[in-house]
């Protein structure tokens, strides 16, 4: 059985609401129903796609990161309420968002790869021109499209279908019983699915089992930065150390995807450069050195992961 939003009489709703127009958003209490906290989770998201895409359309660096980053957060939410939202609704939403966060990361993957290898590069980067002016060529032509996706009918309709979802979302029963009653089992979810995965990887695990952990660590410290603000002060406080510890593994495991990430690209670049002897040696140390820096961030992956792998931290998702 689905609810509409609107039917909800009270001030608090209004005030939502009302704040899609660019008022600061409200808070949700732990005695309020569930529903109050989805809203606002779209409320936030579309306000801060919206705040971001003025300078994301110009290509500054940090507005293309944070709407890369709000595009994530909402699917992320949609995944979290998913079983409280109309499912076709979530479903078209989500793809809606992946489309948006595939434009924006293809903007914003070349620069940090750049930054990264320039930094690495060290004494090397004068013989490492080729590799520096592709990443410098993928940058320039995502940079394109993303413009001209901004400034397009299908980005314009997902805002829309955001602030609809902000004022008068459809929902299932769930949704309307107390955030500390229904938000809590609804991050353990997300803590199962990466506590299962986090725990099967060992050192010599492939590259792809490493990074889908670390997926699954963003979403769950998302999904406990979401809920924390809307849960009595003890769990609030428990799923905000949560998402610091979820953090640190997915910061340990960004830094192994981005050097195996970096380690084939640079191959990449020499299958085309057969003849480059220069390059070629250059390219071949900067490859080793990604090497390490996978090697040592998969060492240190399991003392950050027990951290964070232990009941105390998760106790208040059983509430």
């Amino acid at each position: 059985m689905s609810h509409d939003g609107a039917s909800l009489g009270d001030g608090k709703t209004s005030v939502i609401a009302g704040a899609s127009g660019g008022e600061t958003a409200p808070s949700i209490g732990p005695d309020e129903p569930a529903v109050h906290a989805i809203r606002l989770a779209f409320l936030k998201g579309g306000q801060r796609l919206r705040q971001n895409d003025a300078a994301a359309q110009q290509g500054e660096v940090e507005g293309v990161h944070r709407m890369r980053t709000a595009a994530r957060r909402l699917r992320s939410d949609l995944r979290l309420f998913r079983d409280l939202l109309d499912a076709d609704w979530a479903d078209r939403r989500s793809r809606e968002l992946k489309w948006l966060g595939q434009m924006l990361g293809a903007v914003r993957d070349p620069d940090v790869m750049h930054e990264r290898l320039r930094k690495a590069a060290g004494d090397l980067v004068d013989d490492l021109g080729p590799l520096f002016a592709m990443l410098a060529e993928q940058h320039a032509s995502a940079a394109t499209a993303l413009r001209e996706a901004l400034e397009g009918e299908e980005y314009r309709d997902l805002l829309e279908h955001l602030s609809e979802a902000a004022e008068h979302p459809t929902l299932r029963d769930g949704a309307w019983e107390p955030c500390r009653a229904t938000l809590p089992s609804l991050a353990y979810r997300s803590w199962e699915r990466l506590k299962s995965a986090g725990r099967a990887l060992d050192l010599g695990g492939a590259d792809e089992d490493y990074h889908e952990v670390r997926k699954r660590a963003k979403h769950a410290r998302y999904t406990a930065e979401c809920v924390a603000p809307a849960l009595d002060s003890e769990p609030s406080h428990a799923a905000s150390r949560f998402a610091r510890r979820a953090l640190a593994v997915q910061d340990i495991l960004g830094e192994h995807q981005d050097s195996t990430i970096a380690g084939r690209l640079i191959l990449r670049v020499v299958a085309e450069r057969p003849g480059d002897g220069p390059f070629n040696l250059a390219a071949g140390r900067l490859i080793e050195r990604q090497e390490i820096v996978a090697s040592d961030s998969r060492a240190r992956f399991f003392k950050i992961w027990h951290r964070l792998d232990r009941r105390k931290n998760s106790h208040w998702m059983k509430i």
